[in-house]
């Protein structure tokens, strides 16, 4: 069955071929086949359908699971890395269609489209009747949009690659993720996504899997319906116990640090990322503000720190190992430069409002005539 609708879709195509070729060279009616050509190129032509789309329209409706999986080892070493090279060459295949219709289609853009121009020019005598002026420059107009076209579809298939290829290193070998991470991951809409995370599916770069629209997730396997179900929250952690997590590690990966100055300057981290956490404790509504200090330049300070440490236990002045800790070592200043920058910014809105006050207190002084120097008296 799956040979007579292969033979089928190439009889189709071929015939397609055939009428768009004839169109194109009866002249009248080159734009349709010139349309046709790159409606063609574009892949919005019939394919196959996966199994993927069968089974959603065949059950239940949106949200529902429609898949279901034959049990299989999932740790087969030697099914993945023939599923690894499968995508890799099904990919490899997109971007070569891609570079080669970019290729093809540039030149022709560029072949024709200097034809057309240089007829337009010499035929602009022939401008006041216009249906024998464009009569003169139609075929080759065709031909540079048939050439516009085919570019514009390769750099849509180079594109689709990149994402196809950005996706599959995000997902590894999970057996279900959320859209939303990948969307998060590649910086691009949750919508755009999940057509392309059909797109794959459809065309077997994922040869087996659904779009769970319930719990927005992609599921590649029978191991990845569990992952799907939604998990209730665990509760908060207590923020004292985070504030004592984040002290703990500091000390820590100070312990693991020799170098007395760099130690010195750890150390001064940790008091001042003591007194950043007790004002955020005390001022809950600076949480946004302190956003991108707690979740980027905290951690990663952090791990270079610790890269640092595991540098000097190597025990070995290689130019690599020397270039990397000297890096880390000058880069330190800045940072507690930072991160006192960063505490004095929580106190600038508590300055201005003490400054404020001041002032007013002053004026009042000034004005009830208690801010000479002989003090405050009574007026009896």
């Amino acid at each position: 069955m799956a040979n007579t609708n292969k033979g089928n879709e190439r009889s189709g195509d071929m015939a397609y071929w055939a009428i768009a070729a004839v169109l194109l060279f009866t002249g009248v009616a080159a734009p349709v086949a010139i349309l046709m050509i790159v409606l063609k190129l574009m892949g919005r032509g019939k394919r196959g359908r996966h199994p993927y789309y069968t089974q959603r329209d065949q059950a239940a409706p949106v949200g529902a699971r429609t898949t279901t999986f034959q049990e299989e080892p999932s740790t087969s070493k030697g099914k993945g890395r023939k599923k690894s090279k499968a995508q890799q060459d099904l990919l490899s295949k997109l971007a070569k269609d891609g570079k080669r219709l970019t290729q093809v289609g540039g030149a022709l853009a560029i072949c024709f489209g200097m034809i057309t121009l240089i007829n337009g020019v010499e035929n602009l005598w022939m401008l006041p009747d216009i249906s024998w002026y464009l009569s003169g420059i139609l075929v080759p107009l065709c031909f540079a949009c048939g050439g516009l076209g085919c570019l514009w579809a390769g750099v849509r298939k180079n594109k689709e690659a990149r994402r196809y290829r950005n996706y599959l290193a995000v997902i590894g070998t999970r057996q279900s993720i959320a859209i939303s991470t990948l969307a998060s991951a590649s910086g691009l809409p949750p919508r755009r996504v999940r057509d392309d995370l059909a797109d794959m599916l459809g065309e077997g770069i994922l040869p087996q899997g659904f779009l769970d629209y319930g719990g927005d997730r992609l599921v590649l396997s029978a191991d990845g319906l569990s992952d799907s179900q939604p998990k209730e929250e665990a509760p908060s952690q207590p923020l004292h116990q985070e504030e004592n997590a984040i002290l703990t590690e500091i000390r820590a990966v100070n312990e693991a640090v020799d170098n007395e100055k760099l130690s010195a300057q750890i150390d001064r981290i940790g008091v001042i990322t003591a007194k950043i956490l007790d004002y955020q404790k005390s001022h809950p509504e600076s949480s946004p503000q302190l956003h991108s200090f707690l979740s980027y330049y905290l951690p990663t300070t952090l791990k270079i720190l610790r890269a640092y440490g595991q540098l000097e236990d190597q025990e070995i002045s290689g130019e690599n190992i020397a270039a990397a800790m000297e890096r880390i070592e000058g880069m330190m200043d800045k940072v507690v430069d930072g991160f006192e920058k960063q505490l004095d910014l929580l106190f600038q809105g508590d300055a201005m409002d003490i400054t404020a006050d001041v002032e007013v207190l002053e004026r009042m002084l000034a004005k009830d005539g208690l801010s000479g120097q002989e003090g405050m008296t009574l007026g009896l």
